[in-house]
């Protein structure tokens, strides 16, 4: 604050009142006037002192791998995994070794956003220590860094270097406020807290002896089948537990199949302890051509490790209802064009996708040319630009043509391409309950692999094959022994159904959360009788290891379990006055029949429509 600043704020308001007395000048217009001014006064310094100190706000940046330390060899490619956060808006994350720009990424929302993750990359040539910095910039301009520092070895090898620990990794290291143009600004050069360690090799770390699993809660915001217009930006927000053993620390939410729509295919996971809930959010922007879209994610530990239920998100991009003909750009002109064209280059980023993915066709500069036109699809007869590129979307096999024409002579040259469109491909990927046990699979592209186990004969094996659409084939294998299996997956990707042994036995079953497919275990229709009645439909609902439903004079309610080569069902009967146990017997793997009893003394067996009660009835 200034000297006359303070020296307003030491002189009291009626001391300066007191001063002028009355008549003086003379009159109370006067002294109100004078009241004002000093109110005035007041008021404008408090403004200065405010403005004085007011900040500008900085991003974090938080590098989530590699750790600070880590060591490379010579020409192996280096990942940077990134988060910046500001509630300004992010616009750019920038890569920097050793003080030199590597990579410059611009936000895909132009007015920055929260939050944006991504991934960076950087080849190493030659040997040494390096620092990497991430300089994350703000909508009002403002930068933050964060850094690590690593080894790069030769071919040859040697020594371990010391393991270096970054203590900044987590939080800005240095930060740079810009300036006016025009004006100096002072370098401030990034500062680095290292702590040298023993190497790393001396220092094992025994795995954590728990179990990773996550549980879907709730869609927070974009429920599946929301309706966006072409490159609409959103967040998609899913409310996940953890129910398994493990704390999530340092995990991170990674896409795994269908259409992207973010900016980045991983984003930091906040620490969770067992039981807890977290909210896991991620930026996206719809897709800019018309058609429907789905993105898989699941989360991955810090060891790299996928697990967990898989999290969706749906939406659509809808046609207008009156279309509208496309915008002509303008065509370029070449006023001295003659005879034919000059060759060009025309091309599509993939020629063979699945429907819902997007592809970009491409082409370079045209030369000796009055226009140039894109045929095909969603265009007709479109003046384009040169070069220049289109983002499609196409929902079946689609030829696009790009026309270069010399209106002095008449003459064209033209180009063709085809994306060809398949079937989606189903998403088989994580983890599954299943009519004798469970399973997990990973999926890449067309191929799956797995493990399941069997509880029906306390086993474990393996699975592997393709997937064509939403048919699985493949095989299982355990020691000594393999065969075939077949799997069809529902629309919604929740539920499948199957079998294995040549289709002599099912194989069939649900996500973690989710109803089985009626015919599968307990699940779906039942004739029955028991002691009390001789005809008692039933109708009976799995999800996981739970049963619940109704029958004939009440409900029933209990849980699944495995007993040699049966699913054993055990629970209450509730009449509404009455209350009682009851246990059901399916054996096999095929859910024709059951018996069992109620009370423990009186028979209760069903029967799928078409097959006869089971003899005998009663199974204690």
């Amino acid at each position: 604050m200034s000297g006359l600043a303070q020296r307003l704020n030491n002189l009291s308001l009626y001391a300066i009142l007191d001063y002028l007395e009355p008549g003086q000048t003379g009159s109370m217009v006067f002294r109100t006037l004078i009241f004002a001014l000093v109110i005035a006064g007041f008021g404008l310094v408090i403004m200065g002192c405010s403005a004085s100190v007011a900040t500008q706000s900085k991003p974090t940046v938080i590098i989530a791998s590699p750790p600070s330390g880590s060591v490379y060899t010579v020409g192996e490619k280096v990942v940077i995994q990134s988060t910046a956060t500001d509630p300004s808006g992010v616009t750019r994350v920038t890569l920097l070794v050793n003080g030199a720009i590597i990579s410059d990424d611009p936000s895909p929302v132009p007015q920055g956003q929260a939050q944006f993750s991504l991934i960076q990359t950087w080849t190493a040539e030659s040997a040494g220590e390096y620092v990497l910095t991430v300089r994350a910039t703000n909508a009002q301009g403002a930068t933050s860094d964060s850094g690590i520092i690593i080894n790069v070895r030769d071919q040859g090898g040697g020594p371990e270097p010391p393991t270096v620990v970054a203590i900044a990794t987590a939080v800005p290291i240095a930060t740079a406020t810009p300036v006016a143009t025009g004006m100096a600004q002072t370098d401030v050069p990034p500062v680095t807290v290292i702590v040298t360690a023993t190497p790393a090799a001396s220092q094992p770390t025994a795995p954590p002896s728990c179990v990773l699993n996550s549980q879907f809660v709730a869609d927070v915001t974009i429920p599946d089948g929301m309706v966006f217009t072409p490159n609409a930006v959103f967040a998609k927000t899913w409310r996940v537990r953890n129910n398994g053993t493990c704390t999530w620390e340092n995990f991170g939410l990674v896409f795994v199949s269908g259409t992207q729509m973010a900016a980045s295919s991983i984003f930091p996971v906040p620490t969770t302890p067992p039981g807890a809930t977290a909210d896991l959010v991620v930026p996206m922007t719809a897709p800019a051509s018309y058609g429907n879209y789905a993105g898989t994610w699941r989360l991955r530990s810090a060891a790299g490790q996928l697990f967990g239920t898989n999290l969706t998100v749906v939406i659509s991009v809808p046609s207008p209802a009156t279309p509208v003909p496309p915008t002509n750009t303008p065509p370029p002109t070449a006023a001295g064009c003659a005879g034919k064209p000059d060759d060009f280059t025309f091309t599509v980023s993939d020629s063979d996708i699945t429907a819902g993915q997007s592809v970009t066709l491409g082409w370079g500069p045209v030369t000796n040319a009055s226009e140039v036109r894109l045929d095909g699809g969603e265009f007709s007869n479109e003046g384009v630009e040169t070069p220049g590129n289109r983002v499609v979307s196409p929902g079946a096999t689609t030829h696009y043509e790009l026309t270069a024409k010399c209106n002095n002579s008449g003459q064209v040259r033209d180009k063709t391409v085809t994306v060809n469109v398949g079937a989606p491909v189903g998403n088989f990927a994580g983890n599954w309950v299943m009519n004798f046990g469970n399973m997990n699979l990973t999926q890449d592209g067309n191929a799956v692999t797995g493990t399941y186990n069997n509880l029906f004969g306390g086993t474990s094996g393996s699975i592997a094959g393709s997937v064509d659409g939403n048919e699985f084939v493949g095989t299982w294998s355990i020691v000594g022994n393999s065969g075939d299996v077949e799997l069809t997956l529902s629309n919604n990707g929740q539920r499948f159904t199957g079998s294995w042994g040549g289709g002599a036995n099912s194989w069939c079953g649900a996500r973690p959360g989710q109803n089985f497919p009626n015919g599968c275990s307990f699940a779906g229709e039942w004739q029955g009788k028991n002691s009390v009645f001789a005809d008692c439909p039933m109708t009976l609902t799995r999800r996981d290891n739970i049963i619940t439903g109704n029958y004939c004079n009440g409900t029933i309610q209990g849980s699944v379990d495995y007993l040699g080569s049966s699913a054993v069902a055990t629970g209450n009967w509730d009449t509404g006055g009455s209350i009682g146990e009851f246990k059901f017997y399916l054996d096999g793997y095929n859910a024709y029949k059951f018996n069992g009893n109620f009370s423990g003394i009186y028979e209760w067996c069903g029967w799928r429509s078409g097959q006869s009660a089971p003899v005998p009835c009663h199974r204690p």
